[in-house]
C-alpha cells in the first residue's frame, strides 16, 4: 500500500511537471529559460566590461569586485555621477589593496571608461566569436582558472577563448600542476630552438600542457614542439590528457596576431587553445603585451625561459610568475650570446632555477602547492600589483642604467602616455577622438599627452592628425 502510494504521488508530480504530451509544463520550461537568459546576461555585461576597462586597469577590476560586474556596467554606462559615499568606499578598498593616488580616484576612472563606452556590444562580440567557433569564459563559472584569482585585483574580467573543434574548451582546461608556462624572445638560436624543442616535446609527453604566447622566436618552437607531439600519439592519446598546448593572445582572436604565424595559430586552436582578455576586433599594443603575460604566469605551475634577451617580455612574464610565489626556471647559454643575457640576469639577480631539460622542469612542479580555493586568502595587489606594472627592473649597473635610458627614450613616459604611444598609428596619422577611444584616456589627457610625446619626439602632428614620428615608425 505504501509503495503504491508512493508511485502515485510521483506520477501525481510528474504529471504537474508535464504537459498532456509528456512535455515539460510551460512553468518548468520558463524556469530553464529563465536560467539561460541570466548566464547569457552575464556574459554579455562582462564582454562589454572587457571592452570598456583596459587590461591593468586595477581600479577596474576593485570597482567590479566591490560593486558586482551588473551594478559597475550599469553606473559607467548611466552617465551619472556617482554618490560621494561610493566614491569613498571604491577608494577604501583600493587603497586597502595598494593602490594609491589617482589610481583610487573612481570620479576620473569613470570619465577614462566612458570614453569606450559607444564601443561595448556585448551581444555582437559574442556572435563574433561563437561564428570562430569560441565564446567567453566569467569568473562566474565553476571552470573559471583558480590560479587567476591569485592576481587579486588583477584578475581578468573575463576570458575569449577560441577552439576550432566541437568539444567545449571549458571542460578540457588544465589544471594547475598540469600546465607550463614556456617562453623568450621573439628571435632564437639554433641553440635556443634545439633546447626549446626537447623540454616541450618531453613535457608534452609527460601530458603536460603547453602554454605560450604565440609570438615568433620561443613561443612558436614551444606550441610546435606541443603540435607535434600530439599528431604523433594520435589515438594513442589517453582520455584524461589536458590540451597539448594553450597560446594566450594580446588581441582580439577574431585577428591572429602576428599574421606569419597565422597557420600555427590556427594549429593551436584546432589541437588546444587560443585565450584574450581582449574583445574581439582588439589590436595588441606593447601595453597589452605586458599585461597579457600576467594571464601567462597565472595559469601555469612553472615558468620557464629557454632563451631571452636582457631585456624582453619573457622577463617580465618570469617576473609576474615571482610576484604569484611560482617557480621560475631558466636554461643558461652562452656568456657571449645576447640571447641568453636575459637568462643569466634572472639566475643571478631572482630566486630563478637554473633548467637543463624536462626533469628539471618536473621537479619545480613537484614543488608547487596547490592554487588556493575560492573565499582562502590570496596574494592581492602586494603580489599581483607590482607584477602589473609596465616593466619590473633588476638592479643596473651604472653603464646598464646608461644604455637603458639612451636606447628607450619611452621609458620615462608616464603610464597614460605610455597607452596614448601604443595607440598612435606608425604609418597612418588619426583624429584626437578617436586616439582617446583607443588609448581608453579622456580627451584632455589626450590632448596633453600629444604635446608631451611630441617634446620628446615620439609623436608627429600634420592637420591636426597624429601618429608615430617617422623615425619611430621606420623601427
Amino acid at each position: 500500500m505504501s509503495s503504491v502510494s508512493e508511485g502515485q504521488h510521483e506520477q501525481q508530480r510528474k504529471t504537474e511537471q508535464q504537459g498532456p504530451h509528456g512535455q515539460e509544463s510551460r512553468h518548468t520550461q520558463e524556469e530553464g529559460t529563465d536560467t539561460v537568459d541570466a548566464q547569457e546576461h552575464l556574459r554579455r555585461i562582462r564582454a562589454e566590461l572587457s571592452r570598456i576597462i583596459e587590461p591593468g586597469d586595477l581600479l577596474g577590476g576593485v570597482v567590479v569586485d566591490h560593486m558586482g560586474c551588473f551594478e559597475a556596467h550599469a553606473l559607467i554606462c548611466s552617465g551619472e555621477s556617482p554618490s560621494a559615499r561610493l566614491v569613498q568606499s571604491a577608494a577604501e578598498a583600493a587603497e586597502a589593496l595598494g593602490l594609491s593616488g589617482r589610481q583610487r580616484d573612481l570620479r576620473e576612472a569613470l570619465v577614462r571608461w566612458r570614453t569606450r563606452q559607444d564601443q561595448a556590444a556585448g551581444a555582437r562580440d559574442l556572435a563574433t566569436l561563437r561564428r570562430l567557433g569560441g565564446g567567453i569564459l566569467v569568473p562566474e563559472d565553476p571552470q573559471w582558472p583558480a590560479g587567476l584569482k591569485d592576481l587579486g585585483p588583477a584578475e581578468p574580467l573575463a576570458l575569449w577563448w577560441r577552439r576550432d573543434r566541437s568539444s567545449h574548451p571549458v571542460e578540457a582546461l588544465p589544471e594547475l600542476h598540469r600546465t607550463v608556462a614556456v617562453v623568450g624572445s621573439r628571435e632564437i638560436t639554433d641553440y635556443g630552438a634545439r633546447v626549446t624543442a626537447e623540454i616541450s616535446e618531453s613535457l608534452a609527453e609527460r601530458q603536460v600542457c603547453l602554454l605560450s604566447g604565440g609570438a615568433y622566436g620561443v613561443d612558436a618552437a614551444v606550441h610546435r614542439a606541443a603540435l607535434r607531439t600530439w599528431e604523433h600519439r594520435g589515438e594513442d592519446t589517453p582520455v584524461d590528457s589536458p590540451l597539448p598546448t594553450i597560446a594566450v593572445l594580446a588581441g582580439g582572436l577574431d585577428r591572429l596576431y602576428p599574421a606569419g604565424n597565422d597557420t600555427l595559430l590556427r594549429g593551436v586552436a584546432q589541437a588546444g587553445l587560443l585565450l584574450s582578455e581582449l574583445a574581439p576586433g582588439s589590436s595588441p599594443s606593447k601595453h597589452r603585451f605586458l599585461q597579457r603575460n600576467r594571464i601567462i604566469a597565472a595559469l601555469a605551475a612553472v615558468t620557464v625561459v629557454p632563451e631571452a634577451r636582457w631585456r624582453s617580455g619573457a622577463q617580465n612574464t618570469a617576473h609576474h610568475a615571482l610576484s604569484l610565489g611560482r617557480p621560475v626556471g631558466a636554461v643558461p647559454g652562452s656568456v657571449y650570446s645576447p640571447l641568453s643575457a636575459g637568462c643569466h640576469r634572472l639566475l643571478r639577480h631572482t630566486p630563478t632555477e637554473m633548467v637543463r631539460d624536462a626533469a628539471d622542469v618536473a621537479e619545480l612542479i613537484a614543488g608547487v602547492t596547490p592554487a588556493p580555493e575560492v573565499g582562502q586568502a590570496r596574494p592581492g595587489l602586494a603580489a599581483a600589483g607590482t607584477a602589473v606594472s609596465s616593466q619590473q627592473r633588476l638592479p643596473l649597473s651604472p653603464g646598464e642604467e646608461a644604455e637603458a635610458a639612451a636606447s628607450r627614450p619611452e621609458d620615462s613616459l608616464g603610464e597614460a602616455d605610455r597607452l596614448l604611444l601604443d595607440a598612435l598609428p606608425k604609418r597612418r596619422l588619426s583624429a584626437p577622438g578617436k586616439l582617446s577611444e583607443v588609448a581608453g584616456l579622456p580627451m584632455p589627457q589626450v590632448l596633453g599627452g600629444l604635446s608631451r610625446l611630441q617634446r620628446k619626439g615620439l609623436a608627429r602632428s600634420v592637420n591636426g592628425q597624429w601618429g608615430k614620428a617617422l623615425s619611430r615608425a621606420s623601427s
